[in-house]
């Protein structure tokens, strides 16, 4: 079950990027390398996690685990990122107040919010499947 939570996550927030990512290339804006990445890991992760969805390998629950952790990272670094080119004096803690920016765009904060409930079913899904 809860590995079936996180692929449904997954699926969701991946579409949900994808939209984020056409709307920055509609709009003509620059899209970071690092974005493309976070893309690259999100299919790749999420084509691992199908694997392990259908054979039970712990050792594919791992890895998609891994690469699902990876990408979270990539994100949240690319929200940082974005909000200090936005606020390049800002002082204080900043991971913290680059998540509250994103009350003011409901999308990316969908997006954001959608990462935990994939991450935490797959962490719980590969300890069970151990």
């Amino acid at each position: 079950m809860t590995a079936t939570i996180a692929l449904i996550a997954w699926i969701v927030n991946t579409a949900i990027g994808l939209v984020l990512l056409l709307r920055l290339l509609r709009a003509r804006r620059r899209i970071p390398a690092l974005a493309y990445w976070h893309l690259v890991t999100s299919l790749v992760g999420l084509g691992v996690w199908i694997a392990f969805v259908a054979t039970g390998s712990a050792l594919l629950a791992w890895t998609g685990f891994a690469v699902l952790t990876l990408h979270l990272t990539l994100g949240d670094t690319l929200m940082v990122k974005g909000w200090r080119r936005s606020n390049p004096d800002a002082r204080g803690i900043v991971y913290f107040r680059a998540t509250m920016s994103l009350l003011k765009r409901p999308l990316p904060l969908v997006h954001s919010c959608l990462s935990p409930l994939a991450w935490f079913p797959a962490f719980a899904a590969a300890v069970i499947s151990s």
